[in-house]
């Protein structure tokens, strides 16, 4: 099995990221890569309501690709920081297919911004990462960044589920706009208080 591969593999089968070399996914391997996210969409998307999504193999490839930048990077600090910026570069969401799309690999960078940031809260790739999950909200949803997120959409489904992640990590600015409602909901069901600064 090819190494990049390897790498999807693993961290969907058990939130392992593990990297022998800098990732690379060789044409020889893309449709393997395509269809074992293909393969994970479908369960994911099991978990959220409202009309179903289609899967959107680019936006689901990118996220692979730069989570397995942001693992590398996490270990080889005294990497050039021009490398890792042009490393680190995600598209613009368009839909929310490519939300939830990216979002089968791109939840697992809220767990490499806490060790980036603790290493040094100011470089390249703790900046990216911010950056990143603030413009896929589903997905940084479950990191603890305070600036407001980019735009989710407004499908029913991804914002009961980015309210379900809130409710462990409430922060004013992510509680604006078409969100409000179902934060309403969520924190009614499990009994919690909703953030003094709340307003729907």
């Amino acid at each position: 099995m090819a190494e990049f591969t390897a790498f999807v593999r693993r961290l969907l089968e058990s939130g392992e990221a593990r990297l022998r070399a800098e990732p690379a996914l060789g044409d020889d391997e893309s449709p393997e890569v395509v269809e074992c996210l293909r393969a994970a969409f479908g369960d994911h998307a099991l978990d959220v309501a409202g009309p179903a999504l289609d899967f959107e193999p680019a936006p689901a490839v990118a996220a692979a690709r730069f989570l397995a930048w942001s693992c590398w990077f996490l270990m080889h600090r005294r990497e050039s920081s021009d490398e890792a910026a042009s490393r680190l570069v995600m598209p613009v969401p368009s839909s929310p297919g490519d939300h939830l799309s990216a979002d089968v690999t791109l939840r697992f960078a809220a767990g490499v911004h806490r060790r980036a940031r603790a290493v040094s809260p100011q470089d390249v790739l703790t900046r990216r990462l911010e950056e990143t999950l603030r413009q896929w909200p589903l997905s940084g949803a479950l990191a603890d960044i305070a600036d407001a997120p980019g735009d989710l959409g407004s499908h029913p489904g991804l914002l009961l589920l980015f309210a379900e992640r809130l409710a462990a990590r409430p922060r004013p600015a992510w509680l604006v706009g078409p969100i409000g409602p179902f934060v309403e909901l969520v924190f009614a069901r499990r009994g919690l208080p909703l953030p003094a600064s709340f307003s729907a």
